[in-house]
């Protein structure tokens, strides 16, 4: 068959889950599929085919015009496809194309259906126009968890026979790095020094930093001496400024810090380094991070809300986001506990490693053979 792939996400807005998702779906495409010829969408729409000695770009971060950008659909008069994947929620589907080619799209959540006051305007007003669109016109959708199949079903009416549950993965670089090496890059790239508490994935409302930076307060004094709260992700976001302005009204600016956008080689180095990873989401379609930090050998606590259960297991401890003084309960069992924080650490492993991008690609494969 002749596949092609959507692959602007994997070069455009490498460091969010849809762009993790697309470099390393590709790459397991690659490797497990010698038969079908790939030809994938490079910005800002040309083809390029993909060939021996092929290897993906890296990308450039994340950007963030990157729903406008990606908008604008490739032609798909040429190349001759079989099979039309889109990656990113199957924004960029054109209006039009031949009739023959089969639509696969993936779709990671219905954020702006579930928490619409989340989402830049732009975005929002798009997937609001564009998602029943693009689901109806989808030969076969892939969901990124059971969790973002339920709500397909449930909000938008799409048939249970057309979704295909393929999970994600942390990437390969997400492993065990010796301690001391790891302190040594996060001060030297990021001034952090000391004990810290880490979260990751921006500040988006609903990712209940808010509840998060309440909790932390209530819990400093017995916590170990000098032991920070790491914020990571870019300056913006729907909470981001009354986060800042809090931390200042309550005098946190020493203890509460703000890296910004962490380079993609940089983050393994944070995760090794952090005491606990906190993850107070209210709403994901998959969740990376809890795996990427598990994988790395840190303990995680979690929401028990969401495809978030679904993807931790038994590889952290849940609590209940909407109430912050659980999460502060969870945060100060894992910092405490020592026997809890070497369960936590031992099943992490245990569940990240039932996720693979391997076996990621291939059951992808297999949706791209059903439709042959």
């Amino acid at each position: 068959m002749q596949i092609g792939i959507d692959a602007r996400a994997a070069l455009w807005y490498r460091g969010s889950g849809i762009g993790t998702y697309t470099y390393q779906l590709i790459g397991g495409l690659l490797a497990i599929d010698p038969v079908n010829q790939y030809h994938l969408v490079y910005p800002p729409r040309k083809w390029v085919e993909v060939g021996d000695g092929f290897e993906l770009g890296a990308g450039e971060g994340k950007n963030r015009t990157f729903w406008q950008d990606v908008h604008v659909a490739p032609n798909l008069d040429e190349p001759v496809l079989d099979v039309y994947h889109i990656p990113q929620n199957g924004i960029g589907l054109p209006l039009s194309y031949p009739r023959h080619i089969k639509i696969v799209i993936t779709v990671h959540d219905l954020i702006p259906f579930v928490l619409p006051q989340t989402c830049s305007k732009f975005y929002l007003r798009t997937a609001l126009r564009e998602l029943p669109r693009i689901l109806d016109k989808a030969d076969s959708i892939i969901a990124v968890s059971f969790q973002t199949k339920r709500d397909l079903m449930a909000i938008l009416g799409v048939p249970e026979e057309k979704i295909a549950v393929v999970y994600e993965a942390a990437e390969p670089m997400y492993r065990p790095i010796c301690r001391q090496e790891a302190s040594n890059h996060v001060l030297e790239q990021f001034g952090i020094e000391g004990p810290y508490i880490l979260n990751v994935g921006g500040f988006s409302r609903r990712k209940n930093l808010l509840g998060l930076l309440r909790a932390y307060r209530q819990i400093l004094p017995i916590l170990p001496k000098d032991c920070k709260l790491v914020l990571v992700g870019g300056g913006g976001g729907g909470s981001y400024e009354e986060i800042s302005e809090l931390v200042d009204k309550w005098g946190l600016y020493d203890q509460v810090l703000f890296p910004g956008f962490v380079p993609t080689e940089s983050m393994p180095f944070l995760y090794n380094g952090a005491e606990l990873f906190v993850y107070p989401s209210l709403y994901e379609g998959f969740g990376l991070p809890p795996l990427e930090a598990m994988a790395c050998g840190v303990p995680v606590v979690a929401a028990n809300v969401t495809s978030i259960p679904e993807v931790v297991g038994e590889g952290a401890l849940l609590f209940d986001p909407y109430d912050y003084e659980s999460l502060a309960e969870a945060m100060v069992q894992v910092i405490q506990d020592e026997d809890i924080r070497a369960r936590l650490v031992e099943e992490g492993f245990r569940q990240q490693r039932q996720f693979s991008w391997i076996k990621a690609a291939t059951e992808t494969c297999m949706v791209y053979q059903s439709l042959a």
